[in-house]
């Protein structure tokens, strides 16, 4: 071979082997989240009466809560809050506010609003949807009650960098 062919094969050979180790030390960082969601999924299975899951959320505010939102046998769509410290509490999701509706409201109430993240939690004991958003140079915090998606009077401003 030719000393450039060697050389392009063992660039290729290292850029390998440096993505396998990326993917390794990726798996190695999440393996304990995806641990903790599947044991929250299982234990709403068998607390309430889910039995298919479309999406989890990890939320983190007075507590550890998973959220977790399927459907039940029926096909009913439900949300799942198991919280670290108790029973998982159940509800239709009919009879609160979805995602959708809940973006919808924060449009509709901040329209100037950029939504960096948004999830369900439990706030004070309430179960809320937690808004994460941007609006001109300031991030905040922000509650909606997931019964009527109304907002929770507490918001919250983080400091500028």
């Amino acid at each position: 071979m030719k000393k450039r062919t060697k050389w392009i094969l063992l660039s290729i050979l290292i850029l390998l082997l440096v993505l396998f180790g990326l993917h390794r030390y990726y798996v190695y960082v999440m393996q304990d989240t995806w641990n903790e969601e599947t044991a929250a999924i299982q234990a709403a299975k068998q607390q309430t009466g889910i039995v298919s899951v479309e999406k989890t959320w990890k939320s983190v505010w007075d507590e550890v809560v998973w959220v977790i939102q399927g459907k039940n046998e029926n096909g009913e769509a439900l949300m799942v809050w198991l919280p670290a410290s108790g029973d998982a509490h159940e509800e239709p999701l009919a009879s609160g506010t979805s995602e959708e509706q809940i973006r919808d409201i924060i449009k509709e109430q901040l329209p100037e609003a950029r939504i960096v993240r948004l999830m369900p939690g439990i706030y004070e004991g309430e179960y809320v949807w937690q808004l994460f958003y941007k609006e001109k140079e300031h991030h905040y915090y922000q509650f909606f009650k997931f019964s009527d998606g109304s907002a929770l009077p507490d918001k919250f401003t983080l400091p500028n960098r």
